[in-house]
């Protein structure tokens, strides 16, 4: 019983956020416009608590929600796929911010993560 309580402990680390800075809930707005002059809008949301981590998209033809799990290294937060391991993106605190990078956002210098207040 002991090594499974480790064991669980263990996983649990590497799966949710484990630092207080993390948590929060993040938003990230994508949009382009397209030929015709229609607008289309991509949101991009990370929930973390010491509890859970949720990774969704939703916008123009595009609606995919995560379970992830994270690893922190220095001020960098990398979130993935819980069942696969698959990188799904990470997160960069710089200068009192945070920045978003991923393969779904298409314009990595306007990346800029809105976490909300608490």
């Amino acid at each position: 019983m002991k090594k499974f309580c480790l064991l669980l402990l263990a996983f649990s680390v590497n799966t949710f956020a484990n630092t207080d800075k993390w948590n929060g809930t993040y938003h990230y707005y994508s949009s382009e416009e397209l030929p015709g002059g229609n607008v289309v809008t991509i949101e991009f949301i990370l929930t973390l608590t010491p509890k859970k981590c949720e990774y969704s998209i939703a916008g123009f033809q595009v609606d995919k929600s995560y379970i992830c799990k994270v690893k922190e290294k220095n001020n960098e937060l990398y979130f993935f796929k819980v069942q696969s391991g698959e990188k799904l993106g990470k997160v960069i605190f710089k200068k009192g911010k945070y920045y978003l990078y991923s393969d779904e956002v298409l314009d990595s210098k306007d990346n800029l993560f809105f976490k909300d207040k608490q």
